[in-house]
């Protein structure tokens, strides 16, 4: 039966630490799920707002150029009428036009390739720009050129025909560097973070870029398949790693008024900058979650080691003596069987046990069997001793010679019989040939052998009584 509880018990246990795994799985399971949910919607929001963000952009730089473009062309109508470009009379002219932070200078281009400018003298324009091909361009925007002033300062310039009479007597046109279009559009989301560049799908080149300067054209970008969509004038949404490891969020669209793509980035760490005190707090939710349910598992793993340890203390103690009963005395045999070389097998039965349950009843007997038991637990240690029936005991010990055994076992008979009670004994010392049910029943048969002549001694006194009282 104790058996059939242990084993119910430990099932119950097992079925409560499993419970509990489950249950930390599955708290980790749905904060993890949770984390993922958010990171998936922010990065639909994101998506959302960069390509509102790389519409609006682009609808703000199309009209700056449109804006510039019809001050030119109503600059140029103007120039048109004086007939001719006089130096003087044109820069007078030139100085009405609206420098503003987006347009940095306002010229001429004279079929001299020289250029007539606001801000300075009549300069030659050779090697930075050529009339015979700009005019072929009509009305149009140019890519990166070199400033008039500084070679190594690169600016765009927008170009509108003069004509007079249907004839093109020159080419007004305005610079924009490009940091002043960069700074030409302020984003409102991630708290401004964003930035933007123009590519010339033309070309692949870079005319605006704010994102990384070092590259400088579309061919130096890692991902082929980000330049193939940008040259082949798409709209679209990805994510890229940048030199530094960190993902980049990328939106762009092809612009109308050239062939012109616009581009705007936002950092990984700026999109999730809004979820990161939620992430921050779910992980410290889901960390204090598992560590509390983390203790709980120890807790009940302690528990559950109580258990069994209790549970076959229960199987494996005598509960009326303490001491170790029948099962724990049969794996201690099998565990010694091989190991008999000076081994001692003390076997022990207590005298009168039946007669005072019949005279002073059961209760007087239990306390026979319990003050035996103490006896034999302090002689021997309670590790050592076994009750293995109703009032029998075994003890078990090692490396003892006869006569520590026999003083040993004069002692608990002397202290036994202190208080009235009697037990037979019967020990053998086993050697390295010896079996252990020999050495068992060799002992057995020697307690019997005491019990024999204590009983005879018990009758003979009693006789004797008799015959006393019949004289």
């Amino acid at each position: 039966m104790r058996n059939n509880f242990a084993k119910q018990n430990s099932s119950y246990q097992n079925h409560s630490l499993l419970a509990t795994i489950i249950l930390i799985l599955s708290v980790v399971a749905l904060l993890i799920g949770y984390v993922w949910r958010v990171n998936v919607l922010t990065r639909r929001q994101c998506y959302t707002e960069l390509s509102v963000a790389t519409r609006e952009a682009t609808e703000e730089l199309e009209n700056n150029f449109r804006n510039d473009r019809v001050n030119l062309r109503m600059l140029a109508s103007v120039i048109a009428e004086e007939g001719s470009l006089d130096y003087l009379k044109i820069s007078n002219y030139l100085s009405i036009y609206n420098v503003n932070s987006l347009i940095s200078n306002v010229g001429i281009l004279t079929p001299e390739n020289t250029c007539i400018q606001l801000r300075g003298a009549e300069i030659s324009a050779d090697g930075i720009m050529n009339y015979s091909e700009e005019i072929l361009r009509g009305e149009h925007i140019s890519s990166l050129q070199p400033s008039l002033t500084n070679a190594n300062s690169l600016v765009i310039r927008s170009f509108m025909p003069i004509r007079k009479s249907g004839k093109t007597i020159g080419l007004l046109y305005s610079e924009m560097s490009p940091s002043n279009i960069a700074r030409a559009w302020s984003p409102s989301i991630y708290n401004g973070t964003c930035t933007f560049c123009i590519i010339n799908r033309e070309t692949g080149e870079f005319l605006v870029n704010n994102w990384n300067r070092e590259i400088r054209n579309l061919s130096e970008l890692e991902s082929t398949s980000l330049m193939e969509s940008i040259l082949a004038g798409k709209t679209a949404f990805r994510e890229m790693k940048a030199e530094t490891g960190e993902s980049m969020y990328l939106s762009y669209m092809p612009m109308e008024l050239e062939n012109w793509e616009i581009l705007v980035s936002v950092s990984e760490s700026e999109v999730f900058a809004s979820t990161r005190n939620v992430q921050k707090a779910m992980l410290w939710f889901l960390g204090g979650e598992c560590a509390l349910l983390i203790v709980y598992l120890l807790f009940m793993l302690h528990i559950n080691h109580r258990s069994v340890i209790s549970v076959k203390k229960q199987a494996n103690i005598d509960v009326l003596t303490g001491l170790q009963n029948r099962n724990e005395y049969e794996a201690y045999c099998q565990k010694i069987q091989n190991h008999t070389k000076d081994l001692v097998c003390i076997y022990l039965d207590a005298n009168g046990l039946h007669e005072i349950n019949n005279t002073k009843g059961h209760l007087a007997g239990d306390q026979m069997l319990r003050y035996i038991a103490d006896t034999l637990k302090v002689q021997f240690g309670e590790n050592e001793v076994y009750r293995i029936g109703g009032d029998e005991f075994v003890v078990f010990q090692q490396k003892k010679t006869q006569q520590e055994i026999e003083r040993a076992l004069q002692h608990v008979h002397e202290e036994i019989e202190r208080n009235t009670y009697h037990v037979s004994s019967g020990f053998c010392i086993g050697t390295q040939e010896s079996l252990l049910k020999d050495i068992i029943k060799t002992a057995e048969v020697r307690m019997y052998e005491e019990k024999r002549k204590y009983y005879e001694k018990i009758g003979q006194s009693v006789r004797n009584n008799i015959k006393e009282k019949e004289s």
